[in-house]
């Protein structure tokens, strides 16, 4: 497949990223209805004036994209700068240095294939060329393993946007080439081998120690990341692990990650296709049909398993109440391998599952309507 990787130069090819943007976020997600351009299919706003556009074309139709603010460009947009914290960054590094990175998508059926990390290689090239030193972004929790295996690393807690619900903040540091070949990402390879070292890693090191809630196996010490897991499940493990011995369990828990959600995060919104199985560590969340509240799920039990056992879109909005929620987040590739590859461990998750959700069918069928 030959994958061409550019910047958008004409209107033509805004428009094309556009209509894109339209068929993923209003059609495909369901997002962004009242501020698309339902005529012309399109999803424009302000930010795009001041932004590098850029997208990957096979067989001449555009199949992904991504938008870059440079700070060297100018002003960095005010909701960025607020919503990534820029200001914890900037006594150590230069806002002319940083580059905030979003709308990044691809289109359904080419993301199993070369275009995402195309699209990826080319912004991170292209951020190296200008001498940034940061790149900034967000993604959704079933999102983050991908990211931090690139070397992106969470370092606030989660927040609510009022399109996608519970997202992490993560940051990049472009030239941490100790960092990329931690992690094993495919991206030290861009980092030129004779350039001077940077100074940013070693100054922006005491930022990226601990985010706010946020715990992944894919950035973390192994070891300290399993002591960490559990200890917060605790010696009576969730009903959803029973059964399975202590290395079943760490396959299980393979590429797994923690989040903390603050009272009235949305977790989980009806449409969204990801398949993340969520156990609750701590607090409570409900389920809601429209303003209807239809479950409370509380901790030791799970979330998300209909669409990971149907393969389907969530059926329901999920929100965090009370003091918020701690939940272990189960990645659905790393699932979808333990079913191909343990036969007994599947087996005894694919029950706890399915006992799981017949329980919730059993004590809404008993709840008063």
């Amino acid at each position: 497949m030959d994958v061409q990787v550019r910047f958008a130069r004409t209107e033509e090819e805004r428009a094309a990223i556009y209509h894109l943007r339209y068929a993923t976020y209003v059609e495909e997600m369901h997002l962004y209805a009242g501020q698309a351009d339902h005529s012309r299919r399109q999803l424009v706003d302000t930010a795009d004036a001041q932004a590098h556009q850029l997208y990957a074309e096979v067989d001449g139709q555009v199949v992904g994209t991504l938008r870059l603010h440079l700070g060297s460009d100018g002003p960095l947009p005010e909701t960025l700068a607020k919503r990534f914290e820029l200001e914890r960054f900037v006594p150590q590094v230069p806002v002319e240095q940083v580059c905030f990175v979003g709308r990044f998508m691809v289109r359904r059926d080419m993301r199993g294939t070369a275009v995402p990390y195309r699209l990826i290689q080319e912004s991170i090239r292209f951020q190296l060329e200008r001498g940034m030193e940061l790149t900034l972004c967000d993604c959704q929790p079933h999102l983050l393993n991908l990211y931090t295996s690139l070397g992106f690393r969470p370092y606030l807690g989660t927040y609510d946007d009022p399109e996608f619900g519970v997202m992490v903040p993560l940051v990049l540091v472009l030239r941490d080439r100790e960092h990329l070949e931690w992690v094993g990402s495919p991206l030290r390879a861009l980092l030129p081998s004779d350039a001077p070292a940077s100074e940013v890693p070693a100054r922006v090191a005491p930022l990226l120690e601990q985010a706010r809630g946020v715990l992944s196996q894919e950035a973390s010490d192994p070891d300290q990341y399993w002591r960490e897991v559990h200890g917060l499940l605790g010696r009576s493990r969730p009903q959803v692990f029973s059964g399975l011995s202590e290395p079943e369990l760490q396959a299980v828990l393979a590429s797994s990650h923690v989040i903390e959600c603050a009272p009235g995060d949305c977790l989980i919104r009806r449409g969204q296709v990801a398949r993340t199985v969520f156990v609750v560590l701590s607090g409570t969340l409900e389920v809601r049909d429209g303003e209807r509240v239809v479950a409370v799920v509380s901790e030791g039990e799970v979330l998300g398993e209909v669409a990971f056992l149907l393969s389907t879109p969530r059926i329901s909005d999920v929100y965090a109440t009370g003091a918020g929620a701690r939940l272990l987040c189960l990645s659905e590739k790393s699932l979808r391998g333990l079913i191909d590859s343990s036969s007994r461990a599947a087996a005894l998750l694919l029950l706890n599952l399915s006992r799981a959700l017949a329980h919730k069918l059993v004590q809404r069928a008993d709840s008063p309507k």
